[in-house]
């Protein structure tokens, strides 16, 4: 675990990564936002992010959301990036900020369905398996125009853009072609008009390929280890949540 000053400096390294990736693509930095992946790491070390700045945080399990959300100030951001459960659906609430992982009609029906209960609307990013890894989540690209082509029967959510995740095994230029097929998938349909559609977020780029998916055109960059360090292993036991 990193201590409170490397946090800071882990921090300042990345935004300084951040910005400067971005001028040398001719690219404007406050176009990029940094969230802080935290999965498995302990409230303190949010809360030292925290306080070097950091206020757009991470989860991969709503369990963790859940425990973590009511320990931060209300002026932070979460964005939940992994596979969402259609159970899980009912423990959210307006306080999350962003869905990176729509990736099937059953989790758009359910968030719709919820949605209208709770009579809000969900932002979301529909996350395509550009690499076609048999192990990731995510749309194939031939089912994305359909898939969007359907979200305006579901009035309670909005897709703002695409969430990928490089293929584990992937060497750093075939990343940096499935970033880029990922902004041409983008380019190609955002000048269709769907319903409750508008493309203008990229997701893309973890802690070892963030700089190459800013210069493929990432709005979002998801770094956890490179603020952090390693994940632990586990937190504390959490309370099983009901189906």
């Amino acid at each position: 675990m990193l201590t409170k000053a490397s946090i800071t400096q882990s921090l300042a390294e990345v935004r300084r990564r951040i910005v400067q990736v971005a001028v040398c693509s001719k690219r404007d930095p406050s176009t990029i936002r940094l969230l802080a992946v935290s999965k498995t790491q302990p409230i303190s070390n949010l809360e030292e992010a925290y306080q070097a700045g950091q206020r757009a945080f991470a989860e991969n399990r709503v369990q963790e959301w859940l425990e973590k959300a009511p320990s931060l100030p209300n002026d932070c951001e979460w964005h939940l990036v992994g596979k969402l459960q259609t159970n899980k659906v009912k423990y959210l609430d307006q306080s999350v900020t962003m869905i990176h992982s729509l990736d099937r009609f059953s989790l758009l029906e359910t968030l719709n369905e919820y949605g209208e209960r709770r009579k809000m609307i969900w932002a979301t990013l529909v996350q395509v398996n550009i690499a076609r890894d048999p192990a990731k989540a995510g749309l194939m690209i031939e089912e994305v125009a359909d898939f969007l082509n359907s979200v305006g029967d579901y009035p309670h959510v909005r897709v703002q853009g695409f969430m990928t995740i490089g293929a584990v095994e992937a060497s750093l230029a075939e990343t940096r072609e499935f970033f880029r097929q990922l902004r041409c998938l983008r380019d190609t349909l955002q000048s269709r008009k769907w319903s409750g559609v508008d493309l203008r977020e990229l997701s893309m780029g973890m802690s070892g390929d963030f700089e190459i998916a800013i210069e493929e055109g990432a709005t979002l960059v998801r770094v956890g280890s490179r603020i952090f360090g390693s994940r632990l292993e586990s937190l504390t036991e959490l309370t099983p949540m009901g189906s």
